[in-house]
């Protein structure tokens, strides 16, 4: 274990990446960037300023125009860094710079020198002061774990726990941040406490600490295996073999060691064959395995796709830089034969490939990446998945859940919330679409479907889905929802319904805005980080102003969905209402509470009066207990219909 440690430290130190001590976790995972002249040990960087920290995404695009390049700003950093990879490219760079203006404010750029050996220092200095230094060196000497419970820890951390404490632990994420939604629209900041702000977020002053119902949290169906999509790296293990599975640790902690993936429980037992017998095949060739320190080597990436249908779809990354053309056209025809002679093994230990692919990737970053394009060696390059009775085509770059039985629990679930009322025309607005899933399955119940989403490839796919499905009422735009959100206006059904499915950090302040000045009175939201969604919770709640016009929502309920058992994920699917959908959630507030004031009132009188003494009472017109339980009946509700008579009224005025 001694050994074990050591060499995962080792790991670490020489796997040091050349980013700056302020970056920390909130940094971006900036690459390491050598300077074409090895003896060259100084590092070049130029720190830009003078501009609003909240505008960085419109600066960084301001300065790639200018020809900047690797460029990373922590969210707490009042300026930007610009890294070099020699003097040459920083001066270039500041040339750029000189006089570069944005929103009217001359930049400030300084170019900074340093040492390769101060920065080291540096670096040092920084981990200590993260991780405590000699304590931290000591704690990883002391640690007992095995490599594989390691990895098992940083892929699968609740792998301990039994599934229905995951799911309670899951859960109480969503229901602090729900928490935490109703107590900002309760305190609202004095600076905005006008008349029309308290009456609008009175509702979130009252008892409770929920702003909407919590449904119980529903589990996922499989809880072992049930990844579909695995993207494997290619490295070397703890004892420098060549290794196709995880990295041990995070990598821009430095830890470059791979582990197998044999014992993590979310990969499926094909993923898993597929992976060892990648690692078979690259230990046989002529070729390393990249170094993602030094970046070279040749062997990146391994990714699957393995879907329930049972066609599988095999991606292999390589570096191309130091092979000639020859070597990689006689390289795919061997990955080729390796993948066809597969199919001839043993039942239990056989692999059938429907589609392999192969990328030739040079630059830093790691991983698949879209900058580089994708070649069809065997197949289509496509794989297909079903998924409540509709059949979805899976292209390399697609999104889609990893999940297949959870996901169908998922988009049950928001069909169901969407209340589609069969009376009336109705349009799905499916924002952030994807390849169409959720408008696909939802399609044949609604009299219309308009999907948005800002990647082409993606929109491309959803358009065939439709067209492998058979459903003609739907509409697919490739644009930012922002910027086509004015179809909402268009749409003339006499009801509209919005289901948002975004990416991780939920969508730009503009698109909850537009919702907020739309006819949209109905909101599905189904985020898979609800911690980073609750910026857009509370617009879409808040009192209404100039910048956020039209009628606030207001959550009606809300409920966690397990995805992704043994991890920290899981998605919180929240509905937001307004209009005559609000008035729907007044009178189920009403209702709730009726039923309350019965139940307290039965549990009043059975108390005070015992049953003997209510029989004396109603003997002249009971004769029975049947009798007496009618009578005592007929009391509670009168005494309560009138109550609710009056909140009733109360609610119309």
């Amino acid at each position: 274990m001694l050994q074990y440690a050591k060499s995962l430290l080792g790991s670490w130190w020489s796997g040091k990446r050349s980013h700056d001590d302020e970056e920390g976790d909130d940094g971006p995972d900036q690459k390491r960037i050598r300077s074409d002249n090895s003896e060259d040990e100084t590092r070049h960087r130029i720190r830009v300023s003078n501009f609003n920290k909240h505008d960085w995404k419109k600066v960084k695009k301001y300065l790639l125009e200018l020809g900047c390049k690797t460029m990373s700003k922590s969210p707490k950093w009042d300026y930007g860094i610009i890294t070099a990879s020699s003097e040459e490219e920083a001066l270039d760079m500041m040339k750029k710079l000189e006089n570069a203006k944005f929103k009217g404010k001359l930049l400030k750029a300084v170019h900074i020198r340093e040492a390769k050996e101060d920065y080291e220092k540096r670096m040092e200095k920084a981990h200590n002061r993260k991780n405590g230094g000699r304590k931290a060196q000591k704690q990883a000497e002391d640690d007992t774990r095995t490599p594989a419970e390691k990895l098992a820890d940083q892929v699968t951390p609740l792998y301990k726990l039994p599934y229905d404490e995951q799911l309670k632990k899951k859960n109480s994420k969503g229901v602090s941040v729900m928490a935490k939604l109703k107590w900002q629209l309760a305190n609202i900041p004095k600076s905005d406490r006008t008349e029309r702000a308290m009456k609008e977020t009175e509702w979130a002053r009252g008892k409770g600490r929920f702003p909407c119902k919590m449904e119980d949290p529903v589990p996922s169906p499989d809880i072992n295996g049930y990844r579909t999509k695995c993207e494997f790296t290619i490295g070397k293990d703890l004892e420098g073999k060549p290794t196709v599975g995880f990295l041990l640790g995070l990598y821009k902690l430095g830890i470059t060691a791979v582990l197998d993936p044999k014992e993590c429980l979310n990969v499926p037992d094909i993923a898993k064959r597929i992976a060892s017998y990648m690692q078979d095949y690259i230990r046989e060739s002529e070729f390393p395995v990249y170094d993602r320190v030094e970046q070279n080597g040749v062997w990146r990436t391994l990714m699957t796709k393995t879907q329930r249908t049972g066609e599988v779809m095999v991606v292999i990354q390589m570096k191309t830089a130091d092979l000639t053309e020859e070597q990689v056209a006689n390289e795919k025809k061997k990955l080729i034969e390796f993948w066809n002679s597969l199919q001839e093994k043993p039942e239990d230990e056989r692999v059938t490939v429907t589609t392999l692919l192969f990328q030739a990737w040079d630059g830093a970053s790691n991983g698949m990446t879209d900058k580089a394009p994708i070649e069809v060696l065997t197949g289509n390059g496509i794989v297909h998945e079903e998924l409540l009775g509709c059949k979805f085509r899976i292209s390399s770059s697609a999104f889609f859940q990893v999940n297949t039985p959870a996901a169908e629990v998922l988009y049950t679930k928001c069909a169901e919330w969407c209340r589609i009322n069969k009376d009336k025309k109705t349009t799905l607005l499916d924002l952030c679409c994807g390849t169409g899933t959720i408008g696909i399955t939802m399609a044949k119940s609604v009299d219309r479907v308009i999907g948005i989403e800002m990647v082409p490839e993606a929109i491309e796919d959803a358009k065939l889905n439709a067209a492998i499905n058979n459903i003609t009422n739907v509409t697919y735009y490739a644009n930012k929802v922002e910027d086509k959100i004015d179809v909402i206006g268009r749409a003339n059904n006499e009801d509209i319904v919005a289901v948002l499915d975004p990416p991780r950090n939920g969508v730009h302040s503009s698109v909850i805005q537009t919702l907020r000045g739309s006819k949209v009175n109905r909101i599905i939201y189904i985020s898979c980080d609800s911690k980073q969604a609750l910026g857009n919770f509370y617009t879409l709640c808040k009192a209404s102003s100039k910048k956020v016009p039209g009628e606030p929502f207001r959550p009606s309920r809300a409920v966690t969905i397990d995805l992704f058992p043994h991890s920290d994920h899981c998605e919180l699917m929240v509905e937001f209402v307004r209009g005559e959908y609000l008035k729907d959630l007044e009178q189920d507030e009403v209702a709730k509470a009726t039923e309350k004031e019965i139940e307290d009132l039965q549990k009043e009188q059975d108390e005070t009066k015992p049953e003997e003494e209510a029989v004396t009472n109603v003997e002249a017109g009971a004769s029975t207990s049947a009798d007496v339980e009618d009578v005592k009946e007929d009391i509670l509700v009168t005494e309560v219909k009138e109550e609710v008579e009056v909140k009733e009224d109360n609610i119309l005025a």
